[in-house]
């Protein structure tokens, strides 16, 4: 069964070509011009991958990311940013504010569908092939793509899921973030070692009773990180 893709996006071009080359790769693709009516949508036809423009003409998209996270029904959909706002400031904020990839604009064809490629990937493919993992008070299951911690449910992005799942299943050993990115996001995204650390510290402040201090993700200084697994 194809993927299916939202995009909202007001740019009536750029709207046609994200849609014709989306669906010449095999998704099925839904698209919005504004943010009226669309977290409705979202909860009805649950998607696989929001692509949100950031500046629309009823609204802030960082706006409706956080509105997309708060929701019970929505709170997982990964989100790709897609945007003309290319300072740095913007995309560190678009990845704390819960979003999971972003896109500046003009990009190629083939950049956007690579990236939209390593958001679907199934969680956990590269680690766990789907089995359950425990390791101390943390419990994930990539089947179900449910994540606990002491038996409370965690509240985790698409891409939260996944380095929680790799750092599960290779607990003691250190990782760079270059290893980090082609583990998490695959080959031939152009995403930066800064996004590995927006993500982690997301993941810290789900995680670890002292994010500032943290236990089981650990900062190896010069190289990346490692996990230490939980007592």
């Amino acid at each position: 069964m194809p993927k299916n893709i939202l995009v909202i996006e007001d740019d009536g071009d750029l709207c046609t070509l994200l849609e014709y080359n989306l669906s010449r790769a095999g998704y099925g693709v839904t698209t919005l011009r504004k943010l009226e009516g669309a977290l409705d949508l979202i909860v009805s036809q649950q998607p696989d991958l929001l692509i949100l423009d950031v500046m629309l003409p009823d609204g802030d998209g960082f706006d409706f990311c956080r509105q997309v996270r708060a929701h019970p029904q929505a709170k997982y959909l990964p989100i790709l940013f897609l945007t003309a706002r290319s300072q740095e400031v913007d995309r560190v904020l678009g990845l704390e504010i819960g979003g999971d990839d972003y896109v500046t604009k003009p990009f190629s064809p083939r950049e956007l569908l690579a990236r939209v490629k390593a958001r679907l990937r199934t969680p956990g493919a590269a680690s766990t092939n789907g089995a359950a993992v425990q390791n101390g008070p943390l419990e994930l299951d990539a089947a179900s793509r449910r994540a606990s911690l002491r038996g409370e449910p965690l509240a985790l992005t698409a891409t939260e899921f996944k380095l929680l799942e790799f750092f599960l299943s290779n607990p003691g050993r250190v990782y760079s973030r270059e290893q980090l990115l082609r583990s998490i996001w695959g080959e031939g995204c152009h995403v930066t070692p800064r996004n590995v650390d927006v993500h982690i510290r997301r993941l810290r402040e789900r995680i670890e009773d002292q994010p500032d201090a943290p236990k089981w993700i650990q900062t190896v200084r010069g190289f990346g990180y490692r996990f230490e697994a939980p007592a």
